[in-house]
């Protein structure tokens, strides 16, 4: 969960860059968000999941 909250943290952080015009910081932060969404998700789809029924 903690993952996650960061992620959007980190996309608002991109946006307000974006919105006071200092596009060069706003991009980096954008980036490492793709990144870590990436990441993320390449955890979660290579994890084998445990079904028990």
């Amino acid at each position: 969960m903690k993952m996650m909250s960061f992620i959007f943290v980190l996309l608002f952080m991109s946006m307000l860059l974006a919105f006071l015009e200092k596009k060069n910081s706003s991009y980096i932060f954008f980036l490492f968000t793709v990144v870590m969404g990436l990441f993320w998700f390449y955890h979660h789809s290579s994890d084998s999941l445990l079904t028990l029924l």
